[in-house]
Order: C-alpha cells, then sequence, then structure tokens
C-alpha cells in the first residue's frame, strides 16, 4: 500500500517516527509506548498497543493532508517529499551532489534549486507538484499524501465502490486483460478515483475473477514462505490449491500425490497446517492486497491505441 507498511508494528512505528521527524531517544515513553519508569526489553521485539500506534497515524495523516494544501512553500514541500523518503538533509545532498547546508536553506525557504528537475527525481516526486503544490500534479500512483492507519482501509472501501460501478460498464464477453487495462485507465483518467487511490495506496483489480486490492508498493513476503518439505511437494501444494474448490480437497489430493512418489507423512503438511497456511495467506491479502502490478502492466500494454 505504501511505504509505511511493514510486517510488525516495531517496522510501523519506526517508519511513522522518521516520516514525523520525531527524534529516537525517549520516543517510545514520550509517545507512550512504554510506561514511564519501564525499561524496554532486550533481544525481543516489543508488542505495541493499538492506541499509541493510532495516535501517531492521525499526526502522519495529518501531515499527509499537508501535502494537499495549495498553500504549501517550495521548501515545506521538499522536506515533506524527503520524509516520505526517511531521508536527512545529508541524504538528499549526496544524492544531488551539493552541501547539506543548501539542502537546508532550500528547506528553510532562504534559496531555490537552480534545477529543481533533479531535486524532483531525487525525491521521486512529481515536478509539478513540487513547483506549484497542491493536488493536481499528484498521479494516483504517487506516494504524496498516503494515508495510514483506519483512514487507508475507509478510503480502501470507498475506492472499491467507485470500482464495482466502472466494473459494471465492461462488456460481458471482456477477457481478464481487458478488464485489467479498462480499470487501469479508469484509476487514471478519472480524478476522483485518482486522488482516492493515491490516498489509499493502491487500487482494485480483477484477478482469479474476483476484486483483490492491488497496492502501487507491494510488500515484500516476510516469513509466510518457510516450509518443512522439498520444492517437488511446494510445486504439487501450489498447483492444487490453485484448481481444488476447498481446502479440504486440496490436502487429498496432495495426499495422494506425495504418498505416490513414496514420501512419508512428515514430508508434506496435515490438513491442520495447510488450513493455517491458507488462513496466514487470506489474512495478508487482507491486509496488504495482492502484487498483480507487472500482471496489469501487461495488460495495459496489450490493449494499448
Amino acid at each position: 500500500m505504501s511505504q509505511f507498511d511493514k510486517y510488525t508494528s516495531t517496522e510501523v512505528v519506526e517508519g511513522y517516527r522518521l516520516y514525523l521527524g520525531i527524534r529516537k531517544d525517549g520516543f517510545l515513553k514520550d509517545h507512550g509506548f512504554l510506561d514511564a519508569d519501564a525499561t524496554p526489553k532486550k533481544g525481543r521485539l516489543p508488542k505495541y498497543k493499538d492506541e499509541p500506534i493510532e495516535a501517531l497515524a492521525f499526526l502522519v495523516n495529518e501531515k499527509a493532508a499537508r501535502a494537499e494544501e495549495p498553500d504549501t512553500s517550495l521548501g515545506e514541500r521538499i522536506r515533506i517529499a524527503r520524509d516520505y523518503m526517511s531521508l536527512t538533509d545529508v541524504d538528499l545532498a549526496a544524492k544531488l551532489g551539493v552541501s547539506r547546508e543548501l539542502v537546508r536553506l532550500w528547506g528553510e525557504n532562504l534559496n531555490k534549486p537552480t534545477h529543481l528537475a533533479m531535486v524532483a527525481e531525487a525525491l521521486e516526486v512529481p515536478l509539478m507538484w513540487l513547483e506549484a503544490g497542491g493536488e493536481a500534479g499528484l498521479l494516483a500512483s504517487s506516494h504524496i499524501g498516503v494515508r495510514v492507519g483506519r483512514e487507508s482501509f475507509a478510503l480502501r472501501e470507498q475506492l472499491y465502490a467507485m470500482t464495482s460501478e466502472h466494473l459494471s460498464q465492461v462488456p460481458e464477453a471482456a477477457d481478464l486483460p481487458y478488464i485489467q487495462a479498462y480499470l487501469e485507465r479508469a484509476v487514471f483518467n478519472h480524478w476522483d478515483m485518482a486522488k482516492v487511490a493515491r490516498q489509499a495506496g493502491g487500487r482494485w483489480q480483477v484477478e482469479a475473477q474476483t476484486l483483490v486490492f492491488a497496492p502501487w508498493v507491494p510488500i515484500c513476503e516476510h516469513g509466510l514462505a518457510r516450509r518443512d518439505w522439498s520444492d517437488e511437494v511446494e510445486e504439487i501444494i501450489q498447483k492444487e490449491l490453485a484448481e481444488k474448490h476447498s481446502i479440504y480437497a486440496a490436502w487429498q489430493a496432495i495426499k495422494v500425490r506425495c504418498q505416490a512418489l513414496g514420501l512419508s507423512d512428515k514430508d508434506f503438511p496435515r490438513k491442520i497446517s495447510l488450513y493455517k497456511r491458507i488462513e496466514l495467506r487470506n489474512a495478508r491479502i487482507a491486509r496488504y492486497g495482492v502484487s498483480i502490478n507487472q500482471q496489469v502492466k501487461e495488460s495495459v500494454a496489450m490493449y494499448a491505441h
């Protein structure tokens, strides 16, 4: 969905902290993640409460909304874009081959970049937005103004309704690439959809005859591919899961095929372990969406005029 999405709350909180420019010293205690007299435990990831995470998410969304305002200065926009990439003035200066002091002057509106296009490229933002601010120069796939937390999921629901309305206009005989190309054009060509898609961090697309959320910046899989069986068995699992209508039917087919290969019960997943595997996959899809950007790109190219 966005550069803020991570697998652990610890990583999410750290992303929020960097974006908001909060110093690390005393951060956890100052923002309610630890009691004032608590000592952080070492050797394990902390389990954060929802309340302080939501409080930080509110501040992140507040800053995201500010990024869309038309009255921001050039210096403010440079600082906001820098913060989205978790860069310091030193980092940005190194990318551009200039001094840290010059970047600081830009951020404080005491100087202006000579080559603004190079700054926009380094910050991975539209030049039009960096020059003038506002929302007019922000594409649906831009990360500027992306929301987090509950607001992000509310936007996703709003976008689902918009997408369903466009999907109802697709001819019944249309194939999957046509549908994907049609929805992708709708997201970029309709201002209201583009805005919500940008703020939500992705869009809805069709995959396997259903609508799935496809984030602009997919989160890399982490920890869900671990298994205690061979690559050969893994291929069997993936094939049967894709073809069978239920987990039980898939497990039965996997069992028959693996036993035919002379494998013992320890060499392939029991039904309960396969069920848990699907639960994890479905939970991941519900939260982070499905990475089909390349597939959609190929669909758009196929139906380009």
